[in-house]
C-alpha cells in the first residue's frame, strides 16, 4: 500500500519490479521497488541493467529500495513463520501488509532476495542512503479524543496556496518564477490518488504547516488505510508544536473516517520527527534504505 499511497507520475515494470519516475522529485517516487526477485544472479543483473538504461534516458540516477526486516516487529515474525502460516495469535494478514514493498512479505525468501539485490548493487558501486522506517498505528490505537485546533483546515483537493507554501517551506518566500516546472511536477505527484490536505494557519491567515493524507483501499479489501505524507512546518514556525497540532487533527479526522490503520515513513536521521511520532503512538514495523549511483 505504500506504493498506492505515494503514486509516481510514471510507473513501469521490469521483470516484476515497479520502476517509478517523477522527474527526480523525491526518492520515493523515483526508485525501484522489487516485490519479486528473479531466480538467478544473471536475471537480477539483466533487470538492473534495464533500470539503469531507463534511468539514463531520463537523466536520473538509478535508485532502488532495499527492504529490511524490523527486529521485534510482526514483519519479522510473519516472515519467519510464513511456511507454516501466520504466527500464533496473529491475524491472517498482519496489518494488511501495509509496511511491505507491495504487500508481498510471504516468506524469508523476500528478505533473502532483497539482500542479494543489495549486495549486487553495492558491488556495482551503489551508495546506501536515507535509511527509513515505516511507522504504523492500528485503528484501536488512534487517539479517540484528539482535538481539532481551530487553526487547522482540511480540503479534498490540492490548492495553489498549499502547494506554493509546501515548495517554499524551507525558505519562507515561496517558489520563484524559475520553479514553474518543479511546481508542475509537485502538483502531479502530490495530487495523485484519493487525498486530504491539512493546513495550519498562522495569525495572518497564511499556511504555516501542512500534511497530505492518502486514503487507500487495497484491491479486494473493504478496509481503508491512511498514509500520512508530506507533513511539514514552515522554517520560521518550527519548534512551536505545529506538527503535533497537525497530527491531532489528522487523528481526529481518521477516527471519524473509520480507517483500519495508518502509516507514515520517516528517515532514521530525523530524530526529532521520530520522537514526535513515537510520542503520538506510532511504532516502527519495517525498514528500508535506498541504493543509488550517480548517473
Amino acid at each position: 500500500m505504500t506504493l498506492l499511497g505515494w503514486p509516481a507520475i510514471e510507473s513501469q515494470e521490469v521483470n516484476g519490479w515497479s520502476v517509478r519516475f517523477s522527474s527526480g522529485i523525491t526518492r520515493r517516487a523515483n526508485s525501484v521497488v522489487s516485490t519479486t526477485m528473479p531466480g538467478s544472479v544473471a536475471e537480477i543483473e539483466a533487470a538492473v541493467d534495464e533500470v539503469e538504461r531507463r534511468s539514463a534516458e531520463r537523466w536520473l540516477a538509478p535508485t532502488f529500495q532495499q527492504w529490511l526486516p524490523a527486529s521485534g516487529s510482526w514483519l519479522e515474525g510473519y516472515a519467519e513463520n510464513a511456511t507454516g502460516g501466520p504466527s500464533e495469535g496473529s491475524s491472517e494478514v498482519p496489518s494488511a501488509g501495509v509496511t511491505t514493498a507491495a504487500h508481498h512479505v510471504e516468506s524469508e525468501a523476500f528478505f533473502e532476495g532483497q539482500q542479494r539485490l543489495g549486495s549486487l548493487l553495492e558491488r556495482r558501486g551503489y551508495e546506501v542512503v536515507a535509511p527509513t522506517g515505516v511507522l504504523w498505528m492500528d485503528r484501536e490505537d488512534l487517539p479517540a479524543n484528539a482535538e481539532w485546533d481551530r487553526r487547522i483546515l482540511v480540503n479534498e483537493t490540492l490548492s495553489d496556496e498549499w502547494l506554493e507554501a509546501y515548495v517554499g517551506r524551507d525558505s519562507g518566500s515561496g517558489p520563484s518564477g524559475d520553479d514553474s516546472a518543479s511546481l508542475m511536477v509537485h502538483r502531479r505527484l502530490l495530487g495523485g490518488g484519493r487525498s486530504r490536505f491539512y493546513s495550519c494557519l498562522d495569525e495572518d491567515g497564511n499556511i504555516a504547516g501542512g500534511a497530505k493524507v492518502s486514503l487507500v483501499t487495497p484491491e479486494g479489501s473493504t478496509n481503508t488505510y491512511a498514509g500520512i505524507y508530506a507533513l511539514w512546518v514552515r522554517e520560521d514556525r518550527r519548534g512551536r508544536g505545529l506538527s503535533a497540532l497537525l497530527l491531532d487533527a489528522i487523528f481526529n479526522h481518521l477516527v471519524r473516517l473509520d480507517v483500519a490503520g495508518c502509516w507514515l515513513q520517516v528517515e532514521e536521521r530525523s530524530t526529532r520527527a521520530l520522537s514526535v511520532y513515537r510520542a503520538a503512538g506510532f511504532s516502527t514495523v519495517a525498514r528500508y534504505r535506498y541504493l543509488t549511483r550517480a548517473h
